[in-house]
């Protein structure tokens, strides 16, 4: 049964035009960067999903987690926080590990970076890594730390324009599994992401 998933997943985040070199036709379950999160939630929905980004002096952007709609358990969208259109700058497809297996989840990486590589042929694909983590429950987007006990282990891929796509399995340690946050939180918990970022959200994030 996952094997068939993860096919299925395959063709959900590649369904793109054959050798692209834009990652606006990168889609995670036909949701693109640049679309309107309108066009698949309410403004109700995304309004009141938004997560609380603590460590950014000002809020020039907002995150909503907002829930999957087949494959993925959850999606993190990423906009202007003075956009009415919503506009997709940052879109995070999220599947939630109940059983973490680290051998499975690092095949499932390998996999979509090899089909990755062969449709965007001109991206820059950096090495598998592995990066230790402090779970910061304040911070949107988890930074590394070589104290952490948890990992991350990223294969990433950087866009002529400036945009990128990075592939991602999440090892949390145990106690932080089992925290009961009081905010929405899903970076506690084991998870694969798919995570595409526009030119105007990579250069914010390294800015800040």
């Amino acid at each position: 049964m996952k094997k068939i998933l993860w096919i299925v997943l395959l063709f959900f985040f590649l369904n793109v035009k054959a050798y692209t070199d834009n990652i606006t036709d990168f889609n995670i379950e036909n949701i693109s960067i640049g679309d309107s999160a309108l066009d698949y939630f309410n403004e109700p929905q995304i309004v009141n999903s938004e997560l609380d980004w603590f460590n950014y002096s000002y809020k020039e952007y907002s995150t909503s987690l907002l829930p999957g709609k087949g494959i993925y358990d959850w999606f993190k969208l990423t906009y202007k926080s003075n956009d009415d259109y919503f506009k997709i700058l940052g879109i995070v497809g999220i599947i939630v590990k109940n059983k973490y297996d680290s051998k499975e989840c690092n095949n499932q990486l390998d996999t979509a970076a090899l089909e990755i590589s062969k449709i965007f042929e001109n991206t820059q694909q950096g090495k598998k890594q592995m990066f230790n983590i402090v779970y910061d429950p304040s911070k949107i987007f988890q930074e590394t730390n070589s104290n952490g006990k948890s990992t991350a282990t990223s294969i990433l891929f950087d866009f002529n324009n400036g945009g990128e796509i990075i592939l991602s399995c999440y090892d949390m340690e145990k106690k932080v599994n089992e925290i009961d946050s009081p905010i929405k939180d899903i970076n506690q918990f084991d998870t694969f992401r798919v995570d595409a970022r526009s030119k105007v959200l990579v250069n914010y994030l390294k800015k800040d």
